[in-house]
């Protein structure tokens, strides 16, 4: 099996948990999830989200709603 063959299998299984409201493109949360060095933080890093599309720093995380219709 390729490796676009695996990733492509992965990213079909992987829910899509955060919207770009910049570029209106959603994203599952291993493409969006970066972690950066940060040394006043106790655990040495921050993670941040990150538009894998355009680069935007706003992302917001979409909620499992039970009524949805």
């Amino acid at each position: 099996m390729s490796a676009y063959s695996m990733a492509s299998t992965f990213s079909q299984v992987a829910p899509i948990t955060h919207w770009c409201r910049q570029c209106d493109s959603h994203h599952p949360m291993h493409r969006v999830s970066h972690a950066f060095p940060c040394p006043t933080n106790a655990r040495g890093k921050k993670e941040v989200w990150v538009c894998p599309s355009c680069n935007s720093y706003d992302i917001e995380e979409l909620l499992e709603v039970s009524d949805a219709k």
